[in-house]
């Protein structure tokens, strides 16, 4: 029997169920390994009027997997600097049978402007590295070290590449540390992204906001909407209702 070696899971991999429309992920045993935040960041974003989105810093190819089972007519791409990551997000792609629709990119961020022409897509998303050098405890795993950290890449640098992939009042759609949302809004503005709806996530009702949802618009001009909290869990090991819906649909 011939092995489809496309999408093969080598020794040091796993094929993971993502639980939503029967959609499987390969990843490393060891390594970086896809967490709720990306799931958080697919189901925030508003997808009505898209047709082409880009995910930057792409990682395993969890987004746009999940983007694709939210729309079936929607086309995507994935960017990502890691060899290895790159891979297995291709193989995965391949496993799903959605290579028609999703194209994963090896490339560097910085340079985007030398593989993707301006205004290429309505939408932009992005699941970054969420520590600065130097902060946080750094993982011994170059593959992890790379996906949390800003080792190879900064914040306004994914930014300015957002501002030059998006076509006129196409929209980037972000999540981050909320203890980081005075720059990130500074940032923004350097690139004229206007920020247009925010969502804080909480881990309980009771407890700060750690992570923020945040969609912002390319030469915009508009309001906030500030919408209702996340909650995550409505007590350890059981995650709130509108976080089981998101599993239900």
């Amino acid at each position: 029997m011939k092995v489809n070696t496309v999408w093969t899971c080598q020794p040091d991999e796993s094929i993971d169920d993502l639980v939503l429309g029967g959609l499987k992920l390969i990843q490393a045993r060891e390594g970086y390994r896809f967490s709720l935040d990306a799931v958080l960041l697919a189901h925030f974003v508003n997808l009505k009027g898209v047709n082409q989105a880009i995910d930057l810093g792409t990682g395993n190819g969890v987004i746009p997997l999940l983007l694709a089972h939210r729309s079936p007519t929607l086309c995507l791409t994935g960017v990502e600097l890691q060899a290895n990551m790159a891979a297995r997000a291709r193989r995965s792609v391949a496993y799903n049978g959605l290579g028609q629709r999703i194209e994963i990119m090896e490339g560097d961020i910085k340079r985007i402007k030398e593989f993707i022409s301006p205004g290429f897509a309505e939408l932009v998303l992005s699941n970054p590295p969420f520590w600065k050098k130097g902060e946080g405890l750094l993982n011994d795993n170059p593959e992890e070290a790379i996906a949390r950290h800003e080792l190879e890449i900064e914040l306004p640098e994914i930014l300015a590449a957002a501002a030059h992939i998006l076509a006129v009042h196409g929209r980037l759609a972000i999540i981050h540390r909320a203890e980081r949302m005075v720059e990130i809004m500074e940032n923004l503005a350097d690139y004229k992204l206007a920020p247009r709806r925010l969502r804080l996530v909480h881990p309980f009702a009771d407890r700060a906001a750690n992570l923020l949802l945040l969609e912002a618009e390319k030469n915009a001009k508009g309001k906030l909407t500030i919408l209702p909290p996340l909650i995550i869990y409505q007590k350890p090991g059981i995650y709130s209702e509108e976080i089981k819906k998101i599993y239900e649909k």
